[in-house]
């Protein structure tokens, strides 16, 4: 049964942990360089046991010291080729103007006109001004960097000019362009997500507009057929994708792409390439590239930090002699630092997406009345089967005016793993044109991809990793603009906040009503807070069924590392029970349960044998079941018909009722929605006797009538 409430303006006293870890903030020895534009690391060493007070913490410093000084080694080696225009050059200083760069012969006019005229960029950052300038000389780079300070142009530029040097015929478009084939390709690109190669490529195509050279791009989640017949048609010279997608195209001898004239090779965002386990891809993908002692090619790689994997990449790859352009600065406040950041400590599950939906009201709220930026925020969750639950839920939550969502005029996107590559393009190109709005997001866009004017990061739920955290809030607060990160945990997550966060300059928030009702019990509620929790239930009550079974599911995924498992499944009922209106939590099956250690927990729902025929979990926390929970019967003539109901006419129809107008479980008439129980009668509130209020035991799909298919795969995707 739901929890009753009673509306009422009477405040409601919360009580929320103040108890964190205060910050404690290592900055290293800032690393010096030979010139203003060639970095060259110096690692001025410093006493570890000063700086920490533990063991794992003086090796961790060591280990990051010796990959730096390991790196200046190499870096050290040998002397980098060389390039006599531009060598001439350091008498004259760094080249820092776009426009210097066709003054001087380095890089061909009608690049440096699109970079100026057409794209209106005049002044260089410090990482293009250090990475272009090695980078035409031929030389070999790796560059640690941050997203969002220009590092794309920085690789794409002597990319491109390196080409147009070998073949001046591409330097211009002409009527009718030279003949290019899928063999053509001189420049690879690889990235390691779908979002951020797309991104890339849209940089490309416009640097490359006035002149004859190709871009393609080449990811998962588009079909191959097609994008072959593109290359067949129009050809390649720079091929910009992901690891997966590459090799596939260049393993396969009948699709035609080959690369025996390549000379450039970039892997951006190196450390979450081998992060993501695309070491083999890429060491798969370098077997089918000419052999670089036979055909010379250049290796730009950029990363945002150094680990010892990516020098082993390193080693692999790049030339003796390649320079190591650090700009990021050990003295220099990162933006994990830099922004705001608040801790919402939440009653229970079933609080996390009522406090989420009352942050983005009061921001927008605030954004209408002109006293903050416009309200522009990214939501992200630790699940694909969050982010699309609350994708569903969000758009079902109606305003005064029933046309548009609650939250208008901000549009609400969403990019996750599970929808197609056209569909994450169009959300990404969406939001990013977008003056205000909420992206509902997995951790694909967490590192790599620039959306402008984020003011918000809100975190749904402690991250896995406490890099995670600190690339999700990287999203805001760029370019030296505003910005601020909220993260909302559960109890669930208590021992991970304290383990994976400390050292953050988070700080408790206790502003958020919805985050500390007790939605258990009967409670006296202020008008707006009763009105978002019966809102965001109704809401729930909308949604297909098997959104919040996949949900359910991700969430024993994400929790499966507790000890206390009778506590997970007590905190996953409340949730299903308040949050979600739902009688009964879905089932979970018997081979499931026994491999999540949960057959012998109070509570759980789990199914007969013979109602499963399988239960699969796999490291790719993939939940795949056969069976049927329930059948729904349709209603009577209502405009969505009514639920095992004898309802007829009413708008939404009844449940187990006999009212006209839609109540659920009463004899009310004429009733739009209906409270929880409510003493009104156009929106009700909690614990009443009246018309329009619902006591619903289970979760009525939008439209009656519906039924579950059998065959169901539940893929958690975290």
């Amino acid at each position: 049964m739901l929890a009753a409430f009673r509306r009422c303006p009477a405040s409601l006293p919360r009580s929320i942990s103040t108890s964190f870890i205060a910050p404690r903030v290592i900055r290293p020895a800032q690393a010096t360089s030979t010139s203003a534009w060639r970095s060259t690391i110096s690692v001025s060493r410093v006493s570890i046991a000063s700086l920490h007070q533990s063991s794992q913490w003086r090796q961790h410093a060591a280990e990051r010291y010796a990959v730096e000084a390991e790196v200046e080694q190499e870096v050290n080696a040998k002397s980098p080729p060389s390039n006599g225009a531009i060598d001439n050059a350091v008498a004259g200083g760094p080249v820092t103007k776009f426009e210097d760069l066709a003054t001087r012969g380095f890089v061909h006019k009608n690049i440096v006109n699109t970079l100026t005229k057409d794209m209106g960029l005049h002044t260089m950052t410090e990482v293009q001004t250090r990475t272009i300038n090695e980078a035409l000389k031929g030389a070999d780079i790796i560059a640690q960097a941050k997203t969002g300070t220009g590092k794309t142009l920085g690789f794409l530029l002597p990319v491109l000019q390196n080409i147009i040097s070998k073949d001046p015929e591409l330097a211009t478009r002409g009527a009718r362009p030279p003949r290019t084939t899928p063999g053509d390709i001189r420049a690879i690109i690889i990235s390691p997500t779908r979002e951020l190669a797309e991104q890339i490529a849209v940089e490309a195509q416009k640097l490359t507009r006035n002149t004859g050279v190709v871009v393609q791009v080449g990811v998962g989640g588009t079909q191959k057929r097609m994008m072959l017949q593109q290359i067949r048609r129009e050809g390649c010279h720079i091929l910009i994708g992901t690891p997966g997608r590459l090799h596939d195209l260049l393993a396969d001898e009948y699709s035609g792409v080959e690369a025996p004239k390549l000379s450039a090779l970039v892997m951006d965002e190196a450390d979450r390439l081998l992060d993501d386990g695309f070491t083999r891809e890429i060491n798969e993908i370098r077997k089918y590239l000419p052999d670089p002692k036979k055909q010379d090619r250049q290796t730009l790689m950029f990363s945002a930090t150094v680990p010892k994997e990516v020098v082993g990449l390193v080693r692999q790859t790049l030339k003796p002699g390649f320079h190591f352009v650090k700009c990021v600065r050990d003295d220099e406040e990162a933006t994990h630092e830099r922004i705001p950041q608040k801790l919402v400590h939440a009653k229970g599950l079933e609080n996390m997406m009522p406090a989420l939906f009352e942050l983005c009201q009061t921001g927008l709220q605030s954004s209408q009345s002109g006293e903050t930026l416009p309200f522009k925020a990214i939501v992200y969750f630790n699940s694909t089967a969050e982010a699309s639950l609350a994708s569903n839920v969000f758009r079902k939550v109606r305003g005064s005016d029933p046309r548009r969502h609650a939250l208008h005029p901000a549009g609400v996107f969403e990019i996750h793993g599970k929808l197609n590559q056209g569909q994450r393009t169009r959300a990404a190109d969406d939001f990013r044109k977008s003056k205000s709005g909420i992206l509902l997001s997995s951790d694909v866009t967490a590192r790599g991809m620039d959306f402008p004017n984020v003011t918000h990061v809100i975190q749904v739920g402690v991250p896995r990793e406490r890099e995670t955290y600190i690339h999700r809030i990287g999203r805001t607060g760029r370019a030296g603009k505003e910005g601020e990160g909220w993260i909302f945990a559960s109890p669930l997550d208590a021992p991970e906040v304290r383990r994976r966060l400390h050292s953050l300059p988070l700080k408790n928030d206790t502003t958020l009503e919805t985050a500390s009702v007790d939605m258990s019990r009967e409670a006296q509620l202020p008008e707006n807070v009763a009105t978002i929790l019966s809102s965001l239930v109704d809401a729930h009550r909308q949604v297909h069924r098997e959104h919040k079974t996949k949900a359910y599911m991700a969430y024993l995924g994400v929790f499966q590392g507790m000890r206390d498992k009778q506590e997970l499944v007590d905190s996953l009922s409340g949730l299903t029970k308040h949050g979600w209106g739902m009688d009964e939590a879905p089932k979970v099956g018997p081979s499931l349960a026994r491999k999540l250690g949960l057959s012998r927990v109070r509570g759980l729902n789990v199914g007969h044998e013979e109602e499963y025929e399988s239960s699969a979990y796999d490291a790719q926390s993939s939940f795949s079941r056969r069976g049927s929970d329930s059948s729904y019967s349709r209603g009577g003539a209502g405009a969505r018909g009514g639920y095992q109901g004898r309802s007829s006419g009413g708008e939404r129809g009844g449940y187990q009722g006999s009212s006209r107008g839609g109540g659920y479980q009463g004899n009310s008439r004429g009733s739009d929605r209906g409270g929880y129980q409510g003493s009104s009668r156009g929106g009700g509130g909690y614990q009443g006797n009246s018309r329009g209020g619902f006591q619903d035991k289970s979760s009525p799909r939008p439209r009656g009538g519906e039924r579950e298919s059998r065959g169901r795969n539940y893929d958690a995707d975290f």
